[in-house]
């Protein structure tokens, strides 16, 4: 009796398991086409042309920071609030100081121009992204692509250290990547949406 028990028990356990297994496999995330620009759709064709991009900066934009940055008025935080209630205004305000009097911006413009910058339209939104290819894939191999896209909020930038490592391995073994890094709606370059959102909605 007690055998039959324990082995009832277990089907039933089973069971169970198989039916949460399948009915997560069957599960699927709904994905649609959309317009996320503004308008309606275009009733032609969508321009999907890859485009190159560059990043720039002029003088006069800068003058314009520095002077918005000149402008800015802090404001004091909570007492000991450290960063619990947003970003600290004390130490904003030595990050301010460090963009307006020390950094060099033209230099990070270059530093982000180190690899390839592409923009191109999707559902009627530019989306950036860059896109490196590997300088060398030894014989007999192809490179992987592979994507990385970074989380809210973020930045392309983020991949910056890791992307020689992935297309440049040291070891002539080493598996070698093709990588794209884009920036999602809204984020570095790449434009806002238009429209509200409709994921999970039925």
């Amino acid at each position: 009796r007690i055998m039959f028990t324990a082995v009832l028990v277990a089907v039933v356990i089973g069971g169970l398991i198989f039916f949460l297994v399948q009915r997560s496999r069957n599960q699927v995330l709904k994905t649609e086409n959309g317009w996320w620009g503004p308008g309606a759709p275009p009733d032609a064709e969508e321009d999907i042309t890859i485009r190159s991009f560059k990043v720039t900066t002029s003088d006069e934009e800068l003058e314009d920071l520095y002077r918005r940055i000149d402008q800015t008025r802090p404001v004091s935080s909570l007492e000991d609030s450290q960063f619990n209630y947003g970003f600290n205004s004390h130490y904003l305000q030595k990050v301010v100081s460090y963009w307006r009097n020390h950094l060099d911006w033209k230099k990070q413009v270059d530093k982000l121009n180190q690899y390839p910058h592409f923009k191109t339209n999707i559902e009627g939104i530019d989306v950036h992204y860059v896109h490196v290819k590997p300088k060398r894939v030894p014989e007999g191999t192809c490179a992987i692509p592979l994507i990385m896209v970074h989380g809210w909020p973020g930045s392309f930038y983020e991949f910056y250290g890791l992307i020689p490592l992935l297309t440049e391995p040291s070891d002539q073994g080493d598996l070698v990547f093709e990588v794209v890094c884009p920036s999602i709606p809204g984020y570095g370059f790449s434009e806002a949406p238009r429209k509200k959102g409709q994921f999970g909605e039925d």
